[in-house]
């Protein structure tokens, strides 16, 4: 070194260079060296900052010092790197010199056990690295004496890493207790609880024993507990258990005129049955119940009696005569199958109902019918008296509001359209008030009375229909009536109001069959708007006898609503086998007589009129010609047989047998 240090002074000399702002040692002859101490991470290289060896500095060159490597937290001292193994060593410094201690830096091992032993976590670490995070704290299943609770680890945890270290977990254990209950008999009522530690036995207060208040016909004892007390293993209850005494009782059944009589104790479920009575069906149980048979279960002497219902819907049928009626809605059934109307009770049973589509295409509407459907209408005839039984329960018909709809029938002739057979869906009787007949304001209702005809508005207030009654309704188009729930009512047939009314009866019979037609006369009718709704159009080569009037379209029409008048009205009638007709007029006898064409005769109806007839249809034998009381003479070229319209100065009369009358019948003297 001094001769570098030389050579660098004679240089500056040489080159003019001033040394005086140079620091020079005290001793320009003393050589100074450096001495640098590093501290490296073997593996990367990188030098461990803050732990270099102390001692670095300049020395004068020949200095003897020792430099000792540092021990490091997380590290371990290999070599220095001349090779030298010694954390501690001795050097001469020469020359400016660097020495570097080598470390290899420590892993730590933070291991985590479960109470088994058993590792649950395991990971590595550098010394001061934050402690890992803790697992879940392993749990220790509670056995039926202890429960393990979780008190911490062990050691306890620190906060850094600083070496390789094993935790393992630490548990208080706790005793169990458990609940001890005794209930008396019903396993309801609590007679006594505690709590006790497992192992502990129960111990009664000396004060208990159970006691249960006697039944009727059954004593009550104490006998044990059920289960046995034993030593507390877990939650326990305990059930008094008591022995008993039945006492024997009596069921008296009672099944119409019918007694039968069970015994048996307290308790005893005895089976009873119903037992079956004619025409009726077993409905229920005067205690309520409609389970037969009927599990009974006795608590003393009781008594039950079986409550029956008719197994039938029952229409009653005349003999000899038509009989409307309306199949109800039962359930959910649709439509009724010939088998489950019963006719047992009748004889020569024949049915029908009315198309009104095929009537405004015809002249007659009657129609055999083997489909038989809810709500629509029906006729029944039977030579006997009797019952029409329909094999449904009474109690399964429908009360619920209910709809069908009226159909349309437009036809050439006027009182042919628009006829509807529909009937009352309800086995109660049904005021019309309880129709709603939807876009028909002006609906009428034709009810068959069991002689003839009533026309009334559905609007009537007068107008009641009996259970599962039929009736017509012509309408002035398409619809629907809705029926609602019937109440309220009386049950009586459904009869218009005809106070007003006076009408020919036509009784006819001929071949054992009878049926009636009349004519009805009302003041204040309307001849168009009546003889619209013209319902009795069954004109048929099989249906019994009938008579009917020709209308000024030779139309053969049953019945006919129509004001007092003066004209003629033609009869005719059709007859399946010959025989006597009778014919009679109750109130407007004095009015009208009959004249017979075949014989050319009159016939005063004051009396009822009998005439014969061969077998066929008739249409321009008979007629109804209007007459008077009082008979004076006129000057008239009236026709002696027949009644005639006259006009004497505009005004119309009537001549009948040379006689003047006004066409209100009164005579002109």
């Amino acid at each position: 070194m001094k001769k570098i240090f030389t050579l660098s002074v004679i240089c500056a000399l040489l080159l003019g260079a001033s040394v005086s702002a140079q620091t020079f040692p005290s001793d320009p002859g003393t050589l100074m060296v450096d001495l640098e101490l590093v501290a490296v991470d073997s593996a990367t290289g990188d030098s461990i900052s803050g732990q270099a060896p102390a001692g670095a500095g300049s020395y004068e060159a020949g200095t003897t010092l020792t430099i000792t490597a540092k021990d490091i937290n997380g590290y371990t001292f290999l070599r220095w790197d001349d090779e030298v193994t010694d954390k501690s060593r001795q050097i001469t410094l020469t020359q400016s010199v660097s020495y570097t201690a080598f470390y290899s830096h420590d892993e730590y091992t933070i291991r985590f056990f479960d109470a088994e032993g058993t590792t649950i976590s395991e990971t590595k670490h550098y010394y001061g690295d934050a402690t890992p995070q803790l697992p879940a704290e392993p749990q220790v299943e509670a056995t039926a004496q202890y429960t393990f609770v979780f008190a911490g680890w062990n050691p306890a945890i620190e906060s850094v890493v600083v070496g390789s270290q094993d935790y393992h977990p630490v548990y208080d254990t706790i005793v169990n207790t458990y609940a001890i209950t005794f209930f008396d008999w019903d396993g309801e009522t609590i007679l006594y609880s505690d709590s006790l530690a497992y192992g502990e036995t129960p111990t009664l207060p000396s004060d208990l024993k159970p006691t249960r208040e006697t039944a009727e016909g059954i004593e009550y004892e104490f006998s044990a507990w059920e289960p046995s007390i034993q030593p507390v293993t877990g939650d326990q209850t305990y059930i008094a258990v008591y022995t008993e005494k039945q006492i024997e009782y009596t069921a008296t059944i009672i099944c119409g005129t019918d007694t039968t009589r069970q015994t048996g104790h307290y308790g005893d479920e005895l089976t009873i049955q119903a037992k079956p009575q004619e025409g009726q069906h077993f409905t229920a149980w005067d205690n309520g119940s409609t389970d037969n048979p009927l599990a009974l279960t006795l608590v003393g002497d009781t008594t039950v009696r079986a409550m029956y219902a008719d197994s039938y819907i029952k229409i009653a049928v005349a003999a000899n005569q038509w009989t409307f009626f309306c199949l109800p809605q039962v359930n959910e059934q649709n439509g009724w199958d010939p088998s489950q109307l019963l006719t047992d009770e009748l004889a020569g049973v024949a049915y029908g109902t009315y198309n009104g589509e095929l009537r405004a295409a015809a002249q007659s509407g009657w129609e055999n019918t083997q489909t038989f459907l809810p709500l629509q209408g029906y006729i029944i005839y039977s030579t006997q008296a009797g019952n029409l039984k329909l094999n449904a329960y009474p109690e399964n018909i429908s009360n619920e509001p209910t709809s069908i709809s009226l159909q349309e029938y437009e036809s050439a002739h006027e009182e042919n359209a628009n006829w509807n057979f529909v009937g009352n869906p309800y086995y109660a009787a049904l005021p019309a008030s309880q129709i709603n007949a939807q876009e028909q304001t002006d609906a009428t209702a034709t009810v068959w009375n069991g002689t003839g005809y009533d026309n009334e508005l559905l609007s009537s207030e007068a107008l009641i229909f009996q259970p599962l009654q039929a009736f017509f309704i012509q309408a002035s188009g398409a619809g629907s009536l809705t029926f609602n729930t019937p109440g309220g009512a009386p049950a009586r047939r459904a009869q218009a109001m005809v106070e007003e009314n006076s009408r020919i009866d036509i009784h006819a019979t001929s071949g054992g069959y009878t049926d009636k037609s009349r004519i009805i006369f009302r003041t204040n009718s309307s001849v168009k708007y009546e003889a619209g709704r013209d319902a009795s159009k069954f004109v048929t080569a099989t249906a019994p006898i009938q008579m009917y009037f020709i209308d000024v379209d030779n139309v053969q029409c049953a019945q006919m609503v129509r004001p007092a008048g003066e004209d003629n009205i033609h009869l005719g009638y059709m007859l399946r086998d010959a025989g006597d007709i009778e014919i009679s007029m109750p109130v407007y006898a004095n009015d009208y007589e009959l004249y017979d064409a075949l014989t050319d005769r009159a016939y005063n109806l004051d009396e009822m009129v009998t005439i014969y007839s061969e077998a066929g249809t008739f249409n321009n034998r008979l007629m109804l010609r209007p007459i008077q009381k009082v008979v004076t003479s006129i000057d008239t070229n009236a026709t002696e047989s027949a009644t005639a319209k006259v006009l004497v100065n505009g005004q119309l009369y009537l001549v009948r047998d040379n006689k003047l009358f006004t066409v209100q019948g009164q005579q002109v003297k």
